[in-house]
């Protein structure tokens, strides 16, 4: 999944959720659930030599700046500065961080390799553009329904 719809799923979970403990619960598991639908994000190629690592890393800011506005824009703009709301998003998207220096440094030291195992091995679902953009093109519209 993109950054932008971990991180708006994150932020309605965050906002509509409580007790707090319980939300953050969530939005990790979340994580997870939404990986399993097929998808295309960032990475989508990288591993397999069918994409640049540096085409990755530009895609991936772009998707972390269309996130962090996008976020900032629906739940933060008008508001006073919410720490709880940008740790859910960060908490939202650390899976994918987690993958960061094995991707592109081939760095996979333990525990990080078993959790970036789980992730891309057994959770991670990829799907071909445009059908693996067109999912989450779905939750998001899902996603402002909610809000």
């Amino acid at each position: 999944m993109l950054a932008t719809t971990h991180s708006l799923t994150s932020a309605v979970i965050i906002t509509k959720v409580s007790p707090n403990w319980f939300a953050f619960l969530l939005i990790l598991i979340f994580h997870y659930l939404l990986d399993l639908i097929p998808h295309w994000d960032t990475g989508s190629g990288l591993t397999k030599g069918l994409k640049t690592k540096k085409k990755a890393a530009l895609e991936t800011l772009a998707d972390l700046l269309v996130a962090g506005i996008t976020v900032f824009f629906f739940f933060q703009k008008g508001q006073p500065f919410s720490l709880k709301l940008w740790l859910a998003v960060l908490l939202g998207i650390l899976p994918d961080l987690i993958e960061f220096p094995s991707l592109f440094f081939n760095f996979r030291p333990f525990p990080l390799n078993v959790l970036e195992k789980f992730h891309s091995q057994i959770m991670h679902r990829r799907g071909k553009l445009p059908w693996g953009f067109l999912t989450q093109l779905i939750i998001i519209a899902l996603i402002f329904l909610l809000v």
